[in-house]
């Protein structure tokens, strides 16, 4: 079975085995896996068995759960060697860490034993002796021995990173072309992650056989000087340096030079990275210091270029989802207008996104009769146009030959109070047509009134019977009764469509989209949906929908 390694921030390390449960992970005692963290919600996360495999799932936590550095939104299926973070504790998925890197509280260090430099200085002249402490002028000849050295290395490096990686293999090539030019006992690659922020230790090097088994620990006031106050610090005997004198443990290990230097992108600073020398009797030096800085800023802006590619990538690969979820969602809507005798029906679907919750439809009954179908879904965008898509399914089960309009509305309303999140509710319009006489029995469940334009110019409106489904549970719902007389116009429609604004702030409203049904009195119900839509773009100056439209003619000719 697979094998869960937690990393608290603070205390030792322990590995838990998955079986075909699912884990609880949170802050509450009741948790298979209780995470005491100030930043972790009671109930913050489940690992559930899935596939033969195991997913994470976020149960809503304040902070959120990240699998790799990204937040999750939606249940994400675990790989070996997948990073959680929740809260401020590592979580590894069936592969402990190599080495543990922890960060230890000390007291801040006197500038008078370190070399510090500002990271923007270094950047802006490499081989400048401006330092936090005095030191001897250059020669001429040395200024051309590291002004020499610096270019060819970053050359070098510059050549070694030119190819794009994904971001994890990038992070391990990053430390073993810093490796291969600065020589070091042990290194760590840190970026920020989570929320809140935190260093976690991305990648760690340790050259030397004898500390491979050792925690790393690191000094949390020389990484807060980097990356906070974006300084490059050098210590050149860290034996002996008071920030160490309360940590034995490091003392014990005989650190005798460390460097740390922010990871800078050119915008902002997204990680440090951190090397010491123990077996090297001589210590780290300024120029080692610059030259670590440089490397840093170009690892920093390669990894930046690396993860805009990626989002670039999944971009690209979300849009061709989306267009394929459009495709989807536009053949659910009917392909034709319906054709009988004595009436002219048309509609028409306008999502502001790709994919939208407004719904329409045409839903034969019996030879007799028609159901005419609107419905517009809270929200907008995916979780939109998926709730929308269930309730097409269920209404399409529900609506047979000796069906009952309360009843079906009933079971409607439970399906989607069942399936959907407590703020999802789906305001809904149907009717049943009969194409013979022109009678309407419908349900109008917190829908926008359906106008029905009379021969006299008079409008009749069909007001709500119900609350909107998916609102409450146990909800009844009435039968309005109506007649679609010979000439009259019903007109279905959504809220998208109605409350568009111009430029003024005015909406565009019911009145006016029933003037232009009136301006058009002879038209095809297909030519006077057209010409409410042109008028609209008159109205609002084609300007971006803020909301899906959709609109339905039902005209009955004279």
């Amino acid at each position: 079975m697979a094998t869960l390694y937690i990393y608290p921030k603070q205390g030792d390390s322990y590995s838990v085995v998955l079986k075909d449960a699912p884990i609880g992970l949170g802050r509450a005692s009741d948790n298979e896996i209780p995470i005491p963290d100030p930043f972790c919600s009671s109930h913050h996360a489940q690992i559930v068995p899935s596939d033969g495999g195991f997913v994470v799932k976020d149960n809503g936590s304040k902070n959120g759960t990240f699998v790799n550095g990204k937040k999750i939104l939606s249940p994400a299926t675990l790989k070996i060697g997948d990073e959680i973070l929740v809260g401020s504790v590592r979580i590894l998925f069936d592969r402990p860490l190599r080495t543990n890197v922890e960060l230890t509280d000390g007291p801040a260090p006197p500038t008078n034993l370190n070399t510090i430099i500002p990271m923007r200085e270094i950047l802006a002249k490499p081989t400048s002796r401006a330092t936090a402490t005095a030191s001897a002028p250059l020669t001429d000849a040395d200024q051309m021995r590291i002004e020499n050295r610096m270019f060819s290395v970053l050359s070098e490096v510059s050549q070694a990173l030119v190819l794009h990686k994904p971001i994890a293999e990038l992070l391990e090539h990053v430390m073993d072309v810093i490796s291969a030019h600065l020589s070091m006992d042990r290194g760590v690659l840190m970026l920020k992650e989570g929320n809140p922020v935190q260093l976690i230790p991305k990648v760690v090097r340790v050259n030397a056989k004898p500390l491979r088994n050792q925690k790393i620990q690191v000094s949390r006031s020389i990484v807060a000087m980097a990356f906070d106050q974006q300084l490059s610090v050098l210590t050149s005997d860290a034996a002996v340096d008071p920030r160490f004198k309360a940590r034995e443990s490091i003392i014990d290990s005989g650190i005798h030079s460390v460097m740390c230097v922010p990871l800078w992108n050119n915008k902002e600073i997204i990680g440090v990275i951190y090397a010491d020398r123990i077996s090297f009797l001589q210590a780290f030096t300024e120029e080692d210091l610059r030259l670590l800085t440089l490397l840093s800023n170009l690892a920093a802006v390669k990894i930046e270029n690396s993860r805009l590619i990626e989002q670039s990538i999944e971009m690209e690969k979300m849009e061709r989802e989306l267009e394929l979820a459009a495709r989807i969602q536009k053949d659910f809507l009917p392909k034709s207008d319906p054709a009988f005798a004595r009436f002219g029906v048309s509609g028409k679907n306008v999502p502001c996104l790709q994919v939208g919750g407004d719904y329409y439809d045409y839903i034969p009954i019996d030879g007799g009769r028609i159901g005419l179908a609107v419905a517009d879904v809270s929200g907008k965008g995916v979780s939109a146009s998926l709730l929308m898509a269930s309730l097409r399914a269920a209404l399409q089960s529900e609506v047979r030959p000796h069906y009952e309009l309360p009843a079906m509305a009933a079971k409607l309303n439970e399906f989607v109070h069942r399936s959907s999140a407590i703020n999802s509710f789906i305001t809904f319009f149907f009717a049943e047509l009969n194409t013979a006489t022109g009678e309407l029995a419908y349900v109008n469940a917190g829908h926008n009134a359906p106008l029905i334009l009379g021969c006299d110019g008079g409008v009749r409106t069909l007001p709500s019977t119900g609350l909107c489904l998916g609102m409450l549970p146990e909800m009844t719902f009435e039968e309005g009764r109506e007649t679609l007389a010979p000439g009259e116009i019903m007109i279905l429609y959504t809220d998208g469509l109605s409350e568009s604004r111009n430029a003024a702030n005015e909406e565009y409203g019911a009145d006016r989209l029933a003037e232009v049904c009136r301006k058009n009195p002879e038209t095809s119900a297909r030519e006077m949906m057209d010409a409410i839509f042109r008028d609209l773009e008159a109205f609002t100056n084609r300007a971006p929908a803020a909301d899906d439209r959709t609109l339905v003619i039902v005209r009955r000719t004279s």
